[in-house]
């Protein structure tokens, strides 16, 4: 049994981790003082709570928008398109290297301030200044109106009240977050919690990215609750998987996960690798031919020590760790290839989502080292095409409302920690509103 010093921890992760023990099923859900009856499925397709959530979750957490590595240089930003919550966000690096963000209006007479072709699509580049492509007023970097088009022509401006309007904005490990509420309840890191085991992960050596991104036809949710339990592997990657190997039992991973945790409204769970019990086909020729698999390239640069964070339940053979950071980040850090992913899920309706999906590797050196990397993005592609069909059929079967309440077995815990969560947030602020109402 691994020993964990409870003195050196939050109440917060001391919850996570103080069960992680227990071996028999049936005992992770009461250990996270979740119910374990019926969950209703109805917050992923309710019109009226899907509004609730967008101010009640959305707007009141930080959100993740993108890493450190899409502003290389002072004077690059990029514009980030939250368009269910009816927000554009510029995001800087201002020439004195702080990164910032903004409303991405501009204060004369509320054009979107900065984009390229299509006002709607997200863009990025660099600037020492914004202009403004409607009427030239233009921004330094810190949202300070630095020129206004025929200035005499105006009544009574003041510089102060011209400033786009900043929105909160901090950097952890190299992930920046905003958030939307106009004082947040907790810093980053004290929303972050036990996440900030990962300080000492190795993110910066892992610079080069590539994004996978696209529309999923379900609520944003489902989507993510496929990638919080393994349960579901042996059917949606029938054809993936090793029919050699048992597929039940506590012991077999991943159809059966071996430790999970609780940070606050945060999740994580921890899992062996293929050269144990990893339940996945031997590599196929291209794998070999390639250098890569769906686990990442063979041969990856050294990244060194991975820190302290990483696999928290101490598995011999550990393989992956997968990190859901409140509401709709996954962090998923690999333990024996070098490179990391994201997920996120961004809502679009009650019913449709947008999924991001970033792939982080170290730098390549070699044709070979970058055709690995490649072979790994698509072999992945192949598995998130899988579990984006399942959750197509998900949401069409859940919507019909022929169920009120729906099953959810201890290996679904994470599944039913969001959605327990999500609904408890939403009645929260359906309270706040009752009491406003009333005075």
């Amino acid at each position: 049994m691994t020993t964990i010093d409870f003195n050196s921890l939050t109440e917060a992760e001391a919850k996570g981790i103080q069960h992680f023990d227990k071996p028999a099923p049936g005992t992770w859900t009461e250990a996270f003082d979740l119910p374990t009856g019926p969950l209703s499925q109805k917050d992923s397709y309710d019109q009226e709570f899907f509004e609730m959530e967008k101010e009640a979750v959305f707007k009141r957490s930080w959100l993740h928008l993108g890493r450190v590595e899409r502003l290389p240089r002072n004077g690059t930003y990029f514009t980030s398109e939250l368009e269910f919550l009816g927000v554009s966000v510029l995001v800087t690096r201002g020439m004195d290297g702080e990164i910032r963000a903004f409303h991405n209006v501009c204060s004369h007479r509320g054009n979107k301030l900065m984009w390229d072709e299509y006002p709607n699509k997200e863009s990025s580049g660099s600037c020492r200044q914004f202009a403004c492509k409607y009427h030239g007023w233009r921004y330094d970097l810190d949202g300070e109106v630095s020129y206004v088009h025929n200035a005499p022509e105006f009544f009574d401006l003041e510089a102060a009240a011209l400033k786009l309007p900043e929105i909160h904005c901090d950097v952890w490990n190299g992930f920046i977050f905003i958030c939307l509420d106009s004082e947040p309840r907790q810093t980053l890191r004290e929303f972050l919690g036990g996440v900030t085991r990962l300080d000492d992960y190795p993110f910066e050596k892992m610079t080069s990215y590539q994004q996978i991104e696209g529309p999923v036809n379900s609520n944003w949710k489902l989507l993510m609750d496929a990638f919080q339990e393994l349960y579901h592997v042996p059917y949606v990657h029938s054809k993936m998987n090793n029919p050699g190997v048992p597929a039940t039992g506590s012991d077999k991973v991943p159809f059966m996960m071996p430790k999970f945790f609780v940070y606050g409204k945060h999740r994580l769970y921890t899992s062996s690798g293929p050269l144990g019990n990893f339940a996945v086909r031997n590599n196929r020729p291209l794998d070999d031919m390639f250098g890569s698999d769906f686990y990442g390239p063979v041969n990856a640069p050294d990244i060194g020590d991975r820190g302290e964070g990483c696999n928290p339940a101490k598995i011999e053979n550990w393989g992956l760790d997968s990190w859901q950071i409140y509401p709709n980040l996954c962090i998923l850090t690999w333990g024996f290839r070098n490179w990391y992913i994201t997920y996120q899920y961004w809502p679009v309706t009650a019913t449709t989502h947008k999924l991001t999906w970033n792939l982080y590797f170290v730098p390549a050196k070699t044709a070979r080292e970058r055709i690995a990397q490649e072979h790994a993005v698509l072999s992945g592609r192949e598995f998130a095409i899988q579990d984006a069909g399942a959750v197509d059929a998900l949401q069409a079967g859940i919507q019909t409302g022929a169920y009120d309440d729906y099953q959810f077995c201890d290996q679904e815990v994470l599944a039913r920690h969001l959605h327990y969560h999500v609904q408890n947030d939403v009645a929260e602020y359906a309270r706040e509103l009752a009491e406003k109402g009333k005075k």
